[in-house]
C-alpha cells in the first residue's frame, strides 16, 4: 500500500471514529462543574482583588508616612 493511501485510510478510519463517538459525548452533564467553578471562583477572584487592594493601600500610607518623616 502506498504512503497516500495509508495516510487517506487512516483519516477516514478518524473521521468516522469521531463521528460515531461524538453523540456519547453530547450527553455529558456538566452543569454541576460549571456552577462549582463559578461560585468559587468569584469567592477566590473577590479574595484575591481585596487582597491586592489591601496591599497597594498599605504601599500607598507606607510611602505617605516615609515621606512626612524624611521629607
Amino acid at each position: 500500500m502506498k504512503r497516500t493511501h495509508l495516510k487517506t485510510a487512516l483519516i477516514g478510519t478518524a473521521v468516522a471514529a469521531l463521528a460515531v463517538t461524538e453523540p456519547s459525548l453530547a450527553a455529558i452533564d456538566t452543569s454541576t462543574a460549571t456552577n462549582y467553578i463559578t461560585t468559587d471562583g468569584e469567592v477566590a477572584i473577590t479574595a484575591v482583588g481585596t487582597a491586592l487592594i489591601g496591599l497597594a493601600g498599605l504601599a500607598v500610607v507606607f510611602r505617605w508616612i516615609k515621606g512626612s518623616i524624611f521629607g
